[in-house]
């Protein structure tokens, strides 16, 4: 830990990793039927926090969207997974059973929760930028009451998610996207990426007002 320099940085700046998703639009697709959608669990480890943040993100844009656990008792009366949506006679027959026009699956690509740290009798040097490790930015929080010469370092969470959005007519793909995002934590992180892939959406969707 010796070699380690770090900085006292305020939340705001350690967050501002510009990062957009990566998205891919189906030409074909017309997003003017879409008024109702249903969010999957996601897959990967912490599967439904993404899903359920993906939900919010959706609400707070203006989507209509059916309720998770009424969602997940019909997946599971009727023995079907996330990735069985892709299937284009899944996809009808949740349409039908659920009333929505797409669904939206996931997977959770990468999840490396926060992480800290005490350090003592270290020469950290607090003044000379930030070293990025695999794992995230390591920012100091402080020293520990009653420890000289100690600091408590933390990682930030790292966090990639996958997306699509499929028509349940039809079984086809409109809409995906992925992105990787930095937070403090695994649940900040995980909702900076669904916030940008709704707002991706913004455009091309009607069911959607944008946020100013």
């Amino acid at each position: 830990m010796k070699n380690i320099r770090l900085i006292l940085i305020a939340a705001p700046l350690l967050l501002a990793a510009c990062a957009t998703p990566k998205v891919a639009i189906n030409p074909r697709a017309d997003f003017t039927a879409i008024k109702r959608v249903a969010v999957l669990s996601f897959n990967g480890s912490q599967g439904d926090l993404a899903a359920d943040l993906m939900t919010q993100s959706l609400l707070e844009h203006g989507a209509d969207v059916i309720e998770r656990q009424h969602l997940d008792s019909v997946m599971k009366e009727q023995s079907l997974t996330s990735s069985s949506a892709f299937d284009p006679a899944t996809a009808r027959e949740l349409g039908k059973l659920l009333g929505v026009d797409a669904l939206f699956v996931g997977t959770v690509a990468q999840s490396t929760p926060q992480s800290s740290y005490i350090v003592t009798n270290s020469k950290v040097n607090l003044g000379s930028g930030v070293t990025q490790l695999n794992n995230g930015t390591v920012y100091s929080e402080g020293s520990v009451m009653g420890m000289p010469d100690s600091q408590i370092l933390s990682t930030t969470a790292n966090v990639s998610l996958v997306s699509r959005m499929v028509d349940v007519k039809t079984g086809s793909i409109l809409w995906s996207a992925s992105m990787g995002y930095e937070g403090f934590d695994t649940t900040s992180a995980m909702s900076g990426i669904t916030d940008a892939f709704i707002a991706s959406l913004e455009a091309i969707w009607p069911g959607l007002y944008k946020v100013k």
